[in-house]
């Protein structure tokens, strides 16, 4: 496995990805430090981009020679370096997936999925609310630029947030919280709302997504106008529970 130092030069490989466009695009923008690593470094056969956030993402030609060995390699000779021993891995294609399948089950890995959202700006237009809610700029976790948070605030303390905090290829990933003291009195939507206007406004198409179990999520992304786009296939592993390598 080799690393590669300039990125960009690989961005155009990923474009296969219809989901974590900004997550992905984050990085090959230079808006957090990613790693990226390949079977070749002339002619590459498979692509792995490791993010700091675990999430991670496979791409190249599923039917090179030795393809299984070459992933396997790759991501768990990374893992073993790495001193975080956890990992969430995606795949673009059906066939990339059925790669996926295979690597993890020699390491006794968990397929769960994860719920992609996709805006109808329509709906968003019907059901916004004019707020008050302000957006900030904050840059958190390693960003190397300043990204749109919309806060609430009650007696001087932050108690909810909605912040745009992966910024690539004209998306934006947003993330959601409210203090768990605080929640359903409808500041989550409010700031949604607030940061969604905000984003486009510039002309960046927010993305939403979630794990299934995330109910008040889906809920959330729902009435504020997304509709569930797609399911894809995430592939985890956890030391703790996959076991030792």
């Amino acid at each position: 496995m080799i690393e590669v130092n300039n990125l960009s030069k690989y961005k155009n490989d990923f474009n296969v990805f219809t989901h974590n466009v900004p997550v992905i695009y984050a990085h090959f923008e230079g808006q957090y430090q990613g790693h990226l690593y390949v079977d070749d470094e002339t002619d590459p056969q498979v692509m792995v981009l490791f993010t700091p956030f675990d999430f991670h993402y496979l791409t190249g030609n599923p039917q090179a020679e030795n393809v299984l060995d070459k992933v396997d390699e790759i991501i768990f000779t990374y893992l073993k370096n790495n001193q975080k021993k956890e990992a969430i891995l995606f795949a673009p294609t059906l066939e990339w997936q059925n790669v996926l399948d295979q690597v993890f089950k020699r390491h006794k890995g968990i397929l769960d999925k994860r719920f992609i959202f996709e805006l109808d700006k329509e709906v968003f237009e019907k059901r916004l609310e004019d707020n008050k809610v302000e957006i900030v700029f904050e840059s958190e976790n390693g960003s190397t630029i300043e990204y749109p948070v919309a806060r609430i605030y009650q007696e001087g303390k932050s108690v909810s947030f909605c912040a745009g905090f992966m910024l690539g290829k004209g998306h934006a990933e947003i993330n959601v919280e409210t203090l768990e003291n605080f929640r359903g009195k409808g500041y989550g939507k409010m700031a949604s709302m607030a940061l969604i206007k905000y984003l486009l406004d510039q002309d960046i198409q927010p993305d939403w997504c979630t794990w299934p179990y995330r109910i008040a999520s889906q809920t959330l992304a729902e009435s504020l106008g997304f509709v569930l786009k797609e399911e894809v296939p995430a592939y985890i592993w956890v030391e703790e529970v996959c076991g030792k390598l």
